[in-house]
């Protein structure tokens, strides 16, 4: 327990901006979801829910992907890598870190005792309170004027044009829904699930132009 206290502190300093995201551990994120109670879950489709972790000094959300998602390995990876890489505007939403947990369980099957894999993903933000873009773009923006609408409109594609332009990330995949805001209404960019480098891009192009 001592440890997991231990761990509890470092996902503490990384919210305070004193460490990078890495990799937490699964006992970590039972702790602070209450083992994914459904009161701390905030929403959720088919492939994912997202719970909130209680912190000492704050609130994050952990995205929690379903075991039978068709999410493979490289998905995942390219999620972590372009959000570990994406950090450090105020459009993006902070990454805090990611774990990746497998566990080996003996069931039985047709007869026979096979050793099956269980196979657990998450992701680590900030907790953004206003929900997202999608919630907003009905009715009138819901009440916002146009000087609210336009700074939306300006974060995103200052997000857009840091990811472009100074990161070299192509996000592929900009729709209401992965556009949060905080509770200044700050829009902030997630999902990098699909994203791909401009090198890679350009990589295949030439390769079809060929």
């Amino acid at each position: 327990m001592d440890s997991l206290y231990t761990e509890l502190d470092d996902l503490e300093r990384i919210v305070d901006g004193h460490e990078e995201p890495k990799h937490l551990s699964y006992p970590l994120l039972r702790l602070v979801t209450e083992n994914f109670s459904t009161k701390r879950k905030i929403n959720g489709g088919g492939c994912s829910q997202i719970f909130k972790g209680i912190l000492r000094n704050a609130i994050i959300a952990v995205k929690m992907f379903a075991s039978h998602a068709t999410m493979n390995d490289k998905m995942f990876h390219q999620e972590v890598r372009y959000s570990m890489m994406a950090a450090g505007h105020k459009n993006i939403v902070r990454f805090l870190g990611y774990c990746s947990h497998t566990e080996e369980r003996a069931v039985k099957l047709n007869g026979n005792i096979i050793v099956a894999q269980k196979r657990e993903r998450f992701l680590c933000f900030e907790y953004l309170c206003n929900g997202s873009l999608e919630k907003y773009i009905n009715d009138e923006l819901r009440g916002l004027d146009w000087h609210s609408r336009f700074q939306i409109i300006k974060g995103i594609c200052d997000g857009l044009h840091y990811l472009h332009k100074e990161k070299g990330i192509i996000h592929m995949d900009i729709k209401p829904a992965n556009v949060l805001f905080d509770n200044c209404m700050v829009p902030k960019i997630i999902d990098f699930g699909l994203s791909r480098s401009t090198e890679e891009t350009q990589t295949r192009d030439a390769h079809f132009s060929a």
